[in-house]
């Protein structure tokens, strides 16, 4: 539903889209009927394409499921993993992103900001400005409204004041600038990208390390996993999910370096109900 709610927009920016599942015909036109869904619908009954790009999720096999597990296999077997692929107009891949477990999904707008889109800002989100003595910052979420089984990013555009730097990852011991968020506890983080950095040298100690002076965006993915008590939650009226963080980081200029600064950052996302029928 995510996907349908962007179909639209993306079509505005000259994009097509379409899904590939292993349902048949019959059911795709049930789901899209009955959910409004506008997306091109493909029926790969058997897998013959998912088998053909190896997609095939094994791990749905009956034959390795426990007898207690096998029924529902055999319904589910013939899943791709799931994922997403970008072609060119000539068909050619050109990114794909995939995921471990089949019940989760990347956004459209956390693809579009791994991607480096230079369209994917903050500028229509809800954003929290950051400002020390050492830097300005602008925190955002790429989706004010999740879902369990989500793969969303939270972004922060850095920029250093003037003769500021803050320090990139590297062979150094002082605190790597980031983005580590607190709460809750059931989000699963996947590691910082970060862009790259320039090499900064300290005469006085003749010391060279990674930093960054001009502005740049750290982006943290995290996955809102598929459980029980997630879907509580999510299905909960009227509820919201707060997620809460710090920016940490150290700043130098060319004479002083500074003490490290843990920054406090939150947002407030709404929930979209898992569809069951």
């Amino acid at each position: 539903m995510e996907l349908q709610s962007r179909y639209r927009a993306l079509r505005d920016q000259g994009l097509g889209v379409a899904v590939i599942t292993y349902d048949p015909v019959a059911t795709l036109t049930g789901f899209a009927d009955a959910r409004g869904i506008e997306i091109p619908l493909l029926s790969d009954e058997g897998s013959a394409t998912i088998r053909a790009y190896d997609l095939l999720n094994h791990e749905m096999d009956p034959a390795r499921a426990p007898e207690d597990r096998r029924g529902m296999m055999r319904r589910l077997y013939g899943i791709p993993y799931p994922g997403t692929f970008l072609l060119d107009t000539t068909g050619r891949v050109t990114a794909r992103f995939f995921e471990a477990a089949y019940q989760e999904r990347s956004t459209v707008s956390s693809i579009a900001v791994r991607l480096g889109d230079a369209l994917a800002g903050a500028a229509d989100r809800a954003a929290t400005r950051v400002t020390t003595d050492h830097l300005e910052a602008l925190a955002w979420a790429t989706d004010d409204v999740v879902a369990p089984g989500n793969r969303l990013s939270f972004v922060v555009d850095v920029t250093p004041k003037t003769d500021m730097h803050v320090y990139a990852p590297g062979d150094h011991s002082y605190r790597v600038i980031r983005l580590r968020l607190t709460a809750p506890d059931f989000l699963r983080s996947h590691d910082v990208s970060y862009p790259p950095s320039q090499t900064y040298h300290f005469e006085p100690l003749d010391e060279t390390v990674p930093v960054y002076e001009q502005p740049f965006r750290l982006v943290q993915d995290v996955t809102i996993p598929m459980r029980r008590d997630v879907d509580a939650l999510a299905s909960a009226p009227d509820a919201t999910l707060l997620v809460e963080g710090v920016l940490e980081y150290q700043a130098c200029d060319h004479e002083i370096c500074h003490l490290p600064v843990e920054a406090p950052l939150s947002w407030e996302l709404a929930w979209r109900p898992l569809v069951r029928d």
